[in-house]
């Protein structure tokens, strides 16, 4: 099959199942990217941080990162909550996991949007209570346990 047969069967088949060009070129491109690295101590199978790095394409965003002791009752006021904010490129950010954390887990989320409590429509918003905005319009979010490997012992 010759290119340009080749090239006119692919642009009908896009045309006709509602694919348009942008939405190809956008999943191509990877706007916003995020991956999780879990930095284990050798001798003792615990993490000891988690290593974030990513792609931000837009001015700024801001990465939410929480932190979770194990069989925490109550998520929000359970947990260690904090926000940066990110510049259009590529980021990297280094959580150190400390000991009341292990065994537990976490949750990362890059956020296209931060809205200030002035600005907020929410009547009562805990994160506006505590920091004075919250986030919205999630891009990318990353999750995971903060366990011990097996094979390692104390």
């Amino acid at each position: 099959m010759n290119r340009r047969v080749l090239l006119i069967s692919s642009v009908l088949v896009l045309l006709f199942t509602g694919v348009g060009f942008s939405q190809v070129m956008l999943q191509s491109e990877q706007l916003f990217t995020m991956n999780a690295e879990i930095v284990v101590n050798a001798d003792t199978g615990w993490p000891t941080k988690i290593i974030l790095k990513g792609k931000c394409n837009q001015a700024k965003a801001w990465l939410g990162i929480s932190l979770y002791p194990y069989n925490v009752s109550d998520p929000i006021t359970g947990g260690s909550h904090n926000f940066v904010e990110v510049k259009k490129g590529t980021f990297e950010q280094e959580i150190v996991v400390n000991q009341r954390f292990l065994d537990g887990s976490f949750e990362v989320g890059l956020w296209g949007k931060k809205i200030d409590k002035v600005d907020s429509t929410d009547e009562y918003n805990y994160w506006d209570k505590m920091f004075g905005f919250h986030v919205d319009e999630l891009l990318v979010y990353k999750s995971g346990l903060l366990t011990q490997l097996n094979g390692y012992s104390q």
